[in-house]
């Protein structure tokens, strides 16, 4: 038996492949670790919590206040205290603030069976109402909704300190925009 001889030229070719493979299956592997190993924190720019998985009035057995048009809704509690008013009047700035995108959007008030109807008496004049069922949602009292045309139920603002309601009305009329300008639908 002859033993081959490896050429200069050979190993030169062995090494370039071996660079060229190299190159292409590094930062695949870099990127399988640095996404398994959670290193990696996506960036967010919404502010609300956004509802996964996918929840619709129809899931719901519900039937929307509205329609065509996208929702701004308030989860009247069973008793409205001194930062309920306060969510709710910034709510109601928030919708202002929205400028011409307001035309796209109508604020709607969700009650259930032991809603605060002193409140709700004083504040439901030109508010669309829906009387939620016992059925199970993925919001909770005082939490500001965000609901699309079709009637998915796409982000929820939930309820927070006194100290940080402007904040995140802000963050909500960011969110609202932004989505408005990029939606289609409403």
């Amino acid at each position: 038996m002859q033993s081959q001889a490896i050429y200069p030229q050979q190993k030169q070719g062995r090494l370039k492949l071996l660079a060229l493979i190299l190159i292409f299956a590094l930062p695949v592997v870099a990127a399988h670790l640095i996404l398994n190993q959670g290193w990696y924190q996506s960036g967010v720019t919404n502010k609300g919590v956004l509802i996964e998985p996918r929840f619709t009035f129809e899931s719901a057995g519900l039937v929307s206040p509205v329609s065509d048009t996208w929702q701004l809704a308030f989860i009247v509690p069973d008793k409205c205290d001194q930062v309920c008013e306060q969510r709710w009047h910034l709510l109601n700035q928030s919708y202002i603030a929205l400028g011409a995108y307001s035309e796209r959007v109508v604020v709607t008030l969700y009650v259930s069976e032991t809603t605060d109807s002193a409140w709700l008496a004083n504040n439901q004049s030109n508010y669309p109402i829906l009387q939620l069922n016992s059925q199970p949602v993925p919001v909770e009292s005082q939490d500001y909704l965000l609901v699309d045309p079709l009637g998915q139920w796409v982000m929820r603002y939930p309820q927070a300190e006194m100290n940080t309601l402007v904040a995140q009305n802000k963050g909500l009329i960011a969110d609202v925009r932004k989505i408005l300008k990029l939606s289609r639908v409403g």
